[in-house]
């Protein structure tokens, strides 16, 4: 979490969002959060989710047009967890601080249950691609009734400000912008760039009957479709909830069955193909930035500080981080399916 943020959260910040929303203290739950202060409750009979940001990363508008997409998403028939106002009748609650503001935002707890080693094969992989296939086809013909509402746009994100949290020296700084430079050559057109998840993976979503039932829509913002598919490939490839002795096998597998449901849903071009590898390789880099806009990197122990170079080495190579031929792959689906 952002220092800045973590070091001005008090109990009286969380006690005042508690009253806002009328909550009873002796449900609530920390769940934790990266970004923002997380916590469960139970409210007549029912389950929620209260979430605490700052406006140092999100404006109550931003959070608005955030509650808006969920919305239009719900009304779409996609399984999402919607806000829910404050006895006040508001859906984003200001609370000031020493340093502008903390808001808080309540949502449905989503229905089922986190996604396990059982769950992970192929019927989940095929859904998943389909999940956000639906959501990248739905977003084609979505508009904000308010301007100022309009989510921030992906390369736009505070996380890929390196020159605000790395050293002037930092090699990451110049192979960040030519990985941004690349990635935002594509066209952007409605069928390959718009309003998305931008980090649908394994644990923002549970399983509901078998079926996915998406959360956390804070980083929502527009990005090409290609570069939403590669977030998701980054963590379902790399972080597996279940050990694959071929990863490669694996890797061809997931990316396989994935695609097969995403095109059920949506069309993307070979041409966007190419990128995959650029998005994810991103996506890797964005972890280094990460570890240093909430870490003091001046005072790691050795093991830490071994673990950053190595995050480092892989994210700067021009290598591709997994071994897979993703064009020639989608060309094998593709043609599979027509």
């Amino acid at each position: 979490m952002i220092r800045q943020i973590k070091e001005q959260f008090t109990e009286e910040i969380l006690t005042e969002a508690i009253k806002r929303y009328d909550i009873n203290n002796d449900t609530v739950r920390l769940l934790g959060g990266y970004e923002s202060f997380v916590y469960e409750y139970q409210k007549n009979n029912a389950f929620f989710i209260l979430k605490i940001s700052h406006t140092i990363r999100r404006s109550r508008n931003n959070i608005r047009g955030e509650i808006e997409f969920l919305n239009f998403l719900s009304n779409e028939g996609l399984a999402v967890s919607n806000a829910v106002p404050s006895t006040r009748g508001n859906m984003v609650e200001e609370i000031a601080a020493e340093n502008g503001s903390f808001l808080a935002i309540s949502y449905e707890m989503s229905l089922g249950k986190e996604v396990s080693d059982e769950d992970w094969n192929e019927s989940l992989y095929e859904k998943w691609g389909e999940f956000l296939g639906k959501i990248h086809h739905a977003t084609k013909g979505y508009e904000w009734s308010n301007p100022a509402f309009k989510r921030q746009a992906w390369d736009q994100e505070v996380q890929l400000k390196a020159e605000k949290y790395l050293r002037p020296d930092d090699v990451m700084i110049s192979i960040l912008k030519e990985r941004l430079t690349k990635l935002t050559s594509l066209p952007k057109s409605k069928d390959t760039y718009g309003l998305t998840h931008t980090d649908f993976h394994q644990s923002n979503f549970y399983l509901h009957n078998g079926d996915i039932y998406l959360f956390d829509f804070d980083d929502c913002g527009y990005t090409y479709f290609v570069n939403d598919i590669g977030i998701t490939l980054y963590y379902a490839l790399s972080y597996p909830f279940k050990e694959f002795d071929n990863k490669t096998e694996y890797y061809k597998l997931f990316f396989r069955h994935f695609m097969k449901g995403y095109l059920k849903e949506n069309t993307i071009q070979e041409e966007e193909i190419v990128y995959l590898q650029d998005s994810i390789k991103l996506r890797h880099a964005l972890l280094y930035l990460y570890f240093h806009q909430t870490n003091d990197v001046s005072n790691l122990d050795e093991e830490s500080m071994n673990w950053l170079k190595e995050l480092q080495r892989v994210a700067a190579s021009d290598d591709p981080m997994l071994p897979i031929d993703f064009v020639q792959e989608f060309k094998s689906i593709y043609n599979s399916i027509h």
